[in-house]
């Protein structure tokens, strides 16, 4: 059963023209539903530039309440490749700071369709790797971890695999609602793949403006779940009950526990893709942030 505040949320307030509409109103629309939650203070932000293999990557840098040492969490933002930004994540950022207690660094990759796939995997990576390089400037003592929800969590995935590549040693990952392939028959994408804020036809019309050809499915950089999991840090996926994205999330841990991996797998019931961003009126989006701050303070600093 549906959550009553999302059914009233899906009827008034969700609505944005994914492939209705240009690209740029639909950018619009995503970051003023995103500028209504507000804005919880941390302890101070800084707006930095990482030099990347292939563009200059702006990054915003979230400071907890506290002196450090700290952990580094880098945080990919969602909006199928295509929408989202620093600025529509900052409310969100800015709970997860708090909760984790941590210091979070969001990654403004590049978007879709101007820069087509693999181009946010190496904004992605590039970023991952200064900060890995440079955790000291930021008092990052107790190392990095890395998150995102929804295409944020296919970056998630596809980072931990790249990083292991490298021997960049990461702590935990966090993968919320991830998409890990482009899987289109799962149970959840029949069930819940039309009138819960997510539909079919958005997750299809996100992978036209981001992949350059249908080649591009069977790349290890888009589809995560066709990689070789074994030695990856451990992991939290949380997934959403009516999001037509659960099931390939679900499946992802799954293998993941198969390929010797640490996995917490939470199913969130009742609610649908994104509601981390609707914690300010959902209490399972507040919920949520707390399962990451739990799993990330203990991680970091071995404490509740």
């Amino acid at each position: 059963m549906l959550d009553p505040k999302i059914k009233k949320l899906l009827e008034t307030q969700l609505q944005i023209p994914i492939g209705k509409a240009s690209i740029d109103e639909i950018r619009k629309t995503f970051r003023q539903m995103a500028s209504l939650a507000p804005k919880e203070e941390v302890g101070r932000i800084e707006d930095i530039k990482i030099p990347g293999s292939e563009t200059e990557i702006p990054a915003r840098v979230y400071y907890p309440k506290f002196e450090g040492p700290f952990g580094i969490l880098v945080y990919y933002h969602g909006g199928g490749f295509v929408l989202g930004d620093i600025e529509s994540y900052d409310p969100l950022c800015r709970a997860i700071t708090n909760a984790c207690n941590c210091l979070v660094i969001s990654v403004d990759y590049r978007l879709a369709p101007e820069n087509k796939f693999p181009a946010a995997v190496v904004d992605s990576f590039d970023a991952l790797k200064w900060i890995y390089i440079n955790a000291e400037k930021f008092n990052g003592k107790y190392g990095v971890a890395i998150g995102g929800d929804s295409a944020g969590g296919n970056l998630t995935a596809v980072m931990a695999i790249l990083a292991k590549k490298e021997n960049i040693r990461l702590r935990y990952q966090v993968l919320i609602y991830p998409a890990v392939s482009f899987d289109l028959v799962t149970k959840s994408i029949y069930e819940y793949g039309e009138g819960y804020f997510l539909d079919r036809a958005h997750i299809e019309w996100f992978g036209q403006q981001y992949l350059r050809s249908i080649a591009d499915v069977l790349d290890l950089r888009f589809s995560p779940i066709l990689a070789d999991l074994s030695g990856l840090p451990p992991a939290l996926i949380i997934t959403a009950e009516h999001d037509p994205l659960r099931d390939q999330g679900e499946a992802y841990a799954n293998k993941l526990l198969q390929s010797g991996v640490e996995v917490t797998s939470v199913r969130f019931n009742n609610v649908i893709h994104g509601f981390l961003s609707f914690f300010p009126v959902i209490g399972q989006g507040k919920d949520a942030i707390g399962l990451i701050g739990f799993s990330l303070r203990k991680i970091f600093y071995d404490r509740y």
